[in-house]
């Protein structure tokens, strides 16, 4: 049996980036529902029970090339950055 390293990162409520040894990925949805790419550009859709540890991961579709995924989390950490502009600039004006 091999180490595992995953570390989650929440960019906003329901949108998470996922970071292993084998690269990025990223996932939206709730506890228990989530699609998502991972790491090797594979699209997926997961179930589980929340707190359980267990779940179901189906894969679908073509691969996303690096680019692809790349373009995605760029435009994703602009949408948090500009989020949270708009956030503090709302919490000034109070």
């Amino acid at each position: 049996m091999g180490f595992r390293f995953q570390r989650r990162i929440q960019i906003a409520p329901g949108l998470r980036l996922n970071l292993s040894k084998s690269g990025m990925g990223i996932g939206i949805g709730r506890n228990g529902l989530r699609l998502g790419i991972d790491s090797k550009g594979r699209k997926y859709f997961s179930v589980g029970l929340p707190g359980t540890g267990l779940s179901y991961r189906k894969f679908f579709g073509l691969r996303i090339t690096s680019e692809v995924l790349k373009r995605i989390f760029w435009i994703v950490a602009v949408l948090a950055l500009l989020s949270a502009l708009f956030i503090l600039t709302i919490q000034l004006r109070h």
